[in-house]
């Protein structure tokens, strides 16, 4: 369980403190059942939602860490909209917001790739944040690096230069979505293609894989990229 609450935590940017303080309310008392599916109770609302984001909810219901997962990934959502996250009966919750500053000259660079290759620049944003949280920089414990997190072998066949300059990754990275877009017929499965492959995908009967990072992953991109959408085009990272 502990493992659960991490890794659902490191995901969606959630504190661990506010996913133990839902787990404790949602606990049964008394003899009485739960509300609520799964160890969070989640409310019976947000069960389509969770299924449109690729949320496997059947799946949810009997696994203690796929409900973690939704759970967690329902108060990132309801931190991003309401500024303070609140899950009914439950109390609310404060933390971090779940998207980095985007840097202004990454929002440029992104508008370009999207000029390039028509995939939209805040879906490119959002798997940047997801993937490495605007750090050009950043290495990945398996070998991915740089900005769009690609690993060599990927990065030989959509990448130009070095994966660490932040506009050749911004540039790859929007070829890459923009051929899994093609191959797999939908913005969903380019993403679980960007995270698993998309063999993986292919292999899954074109849907996301039974993996629970890719089933993590594409809706906190998705969740990104409301966000994005929905906010100030411009971060307040300025130009880094």
């Amino acid at each position: 369980m502990l493992a659960c609450i991490a890794e659902a935590s490191s995901a969606y940017h959630v504190p661990v403190p506010a996913i133990e303080r839902v787990l404790t309310a949602a606990r049964p008392a008394h003899g009485l059942p739960s509300a609520g599916t799964g160890p969070m109770g989640i409310p019976a609302q947000w069960l389509p939602v969770l299924g449109a984001y690729g949320f496997p909810v059947a799946t949810m219901r009997k696994d203690a860490c796929w409900g973690i997962a939704a759970g967690t990934w329902i108060l990132a959502v309801e931190r991003m909209y309401a500024g303070q996250g609140q899950v009914s009966g439950h109390g609310s919750f404060v933390y971090p917001s779940t998207l980095p500053s985007i840097p202004r000259r990454m929002t440029q660079w992104a508008n370009q790739a999207s000029a390039v290759t028509d995939v939209p620049a805040d879906m490119i944003l959002a798997v940047a944040a997801q993937e490495s949280g605007f750090n050009p920089d950043a290495v990945s414990p398996v070998g991915a690096q740089g900005l769009m997190q690609f690993m060599p072998g990927t990065w030989a066949r959509f990448g130009h230069g070095s994966p660490f300059n932040p506009k050749a990754a911004i540039f790859a990275g929007a070829a890459y979505l923009r051929h899994l877009a093609l191959q797999l017929g939908s913005w969903p499965l380019a993403l679980a293609g960007y995270n698993a492959g998309g063999q993986a995908v292919v292999n899954a009967g074109y849907r996301i894989p039974p993996y629970r990072e890719t089933q993590n992953y594409v809706p906190a991109v998705l969740a990104h990229y409301r966000q994005i959408t929905a906010g100030p085009r411009h971060g307040a990272g300025g130009g880094r």
